[in-house]
């Protein structure tokens, strides 16, 4: 089973972290997306006013993800800025479960 997971690092830490997931340069056991820096907040007009300073970076692990990443994990409402096609639902799984009260999460009972 896949697990789709999003982390913020600082470049340093992403640097370091990658070399657990790459051969010859290669990423194995995982599809890597880097966003890099996210803007947080736009003016008016639509200047971005909040440049995060963390690297955004999409793992879809095709094994167990590896612990060392897990103090990065952070948890944008579904998708985020990305997602890679067709694994929305393997977000929202992980995203529910630790959130299971988000809007995102409740399923309507279909009373009007």
């Amino acid at each position: 089973m896949n697990t789709f997971l999003k982390y913020e690092f600082t470049p340093s830490e992403w640097e370091t972290l990658k070399t657990q997931i790459t051969e010859e340069g290669n990423y194995v056991g995982c599809a890597v997306h880097e966003i890099g820096q996210i803007c947080k907040a736009y003016d008016e007009e639509g200047n971005c006013t909040d440049l995060s300073p963390k690297w955004s970076v999409d793992i879809l692990w095709y094994t167990e993800p590896k612990a060392d990443f897990a103090q990065y994990e952070v948890w944008p409402e579904p998708c985020g800025v990305h997602t890679f096609a067709g694994c929305e639902w393997e977000y929202l799984q992980g995203y529910c479960a630790k959130f299971p009260d988000s809007p995102f999460c409740l399923i309507p009972n279909g009373e009007g």
